[in-house]
């Protein structure tokens, strides 16, 4: 595993512990994570929001973002919106 697969997994575990207050569960396990790519020190997340009225739009961005630069060896993060809605795999 090359350092920028290892620091993915990290910022992956520390994404853990943003929840959606709405929903009741962090972003990792609902599945509004959808991807973490780490390439020199540098952070591109793939998430997705519920709707695109979402009232925390911006705080769980703004959540995701910080949350991430805060892992060693994160110099920056960008945090990219992918999509609208539950994930396809939360719905059954």
């Amino acid at each position: 595993m090359s350092h920028d697969e290892s620091l993915g997994k990290s910022v992956k575990e520390a994404l853990k512990k943003v929840m959606d207050p709405e929903l009741g569960a962090n972003l990792v396990d609902l599945g509004m994570i959808r991807n973490v790519k780490v390439e020199n020190g540098v952070a591109d997340i793939d998430m997705m929001l519920t709707s695109w009225f979402c009232p925390l739009a911006n705080y769980l961005v703004a959540a995701v973002k910080s949350t991430a630069e805060h892992v060693e060896g994160i110099k920056q993060a960008n945090v990219k919106v992918v999509g609208y809605g539950l994930p396809p795999e939360t719905k059954g």
